[in-house]
């Protein structure tokens, strides 16, 4: 028997807050490759009792894979809007996700977990410790750089010290780390350098859904129909509109394109959503369109009624996280226009293929110039970037490749 089977002695748990609902990113991700890794291991599932829980979705699950056991452990009930008690719930659940490992789970297993909710880190690390258990950990945020990021502390302070010091030793006692770009693992390999045992850091990236989502003109011009926009060359952002996209400064470039073929539509909600349709309301733009969050089964409808697709990191994010929603736009043959930093995972992408623009937080100028300089000209152009943007999405971050790489990776140990 090979080295590849030995290691399927034992269950592999994988961990997470929040297991199957579609509607989360987090959630979606994680159901799938523990979905795939069933094809080798025997999988053992221990996550929160969402409000987002989809019963379909787990009968279909537990039907396909025989071998698919679901432990569930019930949460507070606390407001997720309200700081406070959403640190609460998180703090509170990772406390109960690890206890039911700890004590469900056997030496020789594995586990494999998620970098968020960010207590979860620790806690597990502490199991795995005791049980003698290789730990694999899918990286989506940075902890705690990326609370730095987004203005929640400050860089040169104790509580950033401290933090520090107990996530950088968390993650120099796992087993493998699975980070989503090259930008992603430089920052690990200068977090992690002053450990003698640190783990293997490999890059997985997110996948493209290249099946649900495909380039289809006419589901797109109705989406824009039944929105009132005609005859635009539309610049969409989908996704949540947080702290650390960078969305004020986006509509600030926005008031400076005076070029009318030019559109905006955000699609979702977000802590600065609010603030965006103040802004754009004082100034009476009327160039751009929000539309509130869409589920999940929308997206090839919304998706292709963009001619591009923004994706945005605050200044400060490279290497902190990956946008998954950069590979979905190349899946729907859309080019990206990506704002933040020439280092980071996507720019590289776009820079390497020729499927879209970059342009730099610090310089908007230029940004607006460009959109400014658009004409009918450019569409097709546009067109071309995005046709080489669907064969990147097929030819390299298809679900079936990305899922190969996680099943080998942990089959092997890696």
């Amino acid at each position: 028997m090979s080295g590849a089977r030995m290691v399927n002695k034992g269950k592999l748990w994988v961990v997470s807050e929040l297991f199957f609902p579609e509607e989360t990113s987090t959630a979606y991700i994680m159901t799938k490759i523990a979905e795939t890794l069933t094809r080798e291991k025997k999988v053992h599932v221990i996550c929160g009792d969402s409000s987002y829980q989809n019963s379909n979705l787990k009968t279909e699950a537990r039907a396909d894979h025989d071998q698919f056991e679901v432990t569930r452990v019930k949460s507070l009930s606390l407001n997720k809007d309200r700081l406070l008690q959403r640190i609460l719930r998180l703090i509170l659940l990772s406390i109960q996700l690890s206890y039911k490992l700890l004590t469900k789970s056997a030496k020789g297993d594995e586990v494999l977990i998620v970098t968020n909710p960010a207590p979860l880190v620790l806690l597990i690390v502490l199991v795995c410790k005791i049980k003698r258990m290789k730990c694999y950990a899918v990286v989506h945020d940075v902890f705690p750089e990326n609370l730095v990021a987004a203005k929640l502390i400050k860089p040169d302070g104790l509580v950033y010290s401290c933090l520090k010091s107990l996530f950088d030793g968390a993650y120099s006692k796992m087993y493998s780390l699975f980070v989503i770009g090259r930008d992603m693992k430089i920052v690990f390999e200068h977090k992690l350098e002053r450990f003698k045992t640190k783990p293997t850091i490999n890059i997985v990236e997110n996948w493209a859904e290249t099946v649900a989502i495909h380039p289809d003109k006419e589901e797109g011009d109705l989406f824009l129909k039944e929105h009132g926009i005609k005859d635009k060359i539309v610049f969409q952002f989908a996704g949540n509109m947080g702290r650390v996209q960078g969305l004020l400064e986006l509509c600030e470039v926005a008031a400076q394109v005076k070029n009318p073929l030019v559109h905006f539509m955000f699609i979702g909600d977000g802590a600065v959503k609010e603030d965006m349709k103040e802004f754009v309301s004082k100034k009476g733009m009327d160039n751009v369109s929000f539309i509130n969050p869409m589920p999940r089964n929308m997206q090839n409808k919304f998706l292709n009624a963009a001619n591009v697709g923004i994706v945005s990191l605050q200044s400060g994010m490279t290497g902190l996280g990956v946008p998954s929603k950069s590979y979905n736009i190349l899946s729907a043959g859309n080019p990206i226009l990506f704002i933040g930093s020439n280092d980071s995972e996507i720019a590289q992408m776009i820079n390497e293929n020729n499927v879209g623009w970059c342009f730099n937080i610090q310089d908007m100028d230029k940004l607006v110039s460009f959109l400014n300089g658009l004409s009918v000209k450019d569409i097709d152009d546009i067109s071309n970037k995005g046709t080489r943007a669907r064969d990147l999405a097929v030819n390299r971050y298809s679900e079936e490749i990305i899922m190969d790489k996680y099943l080998k990776l942990v089959v092997n140990g890696n």
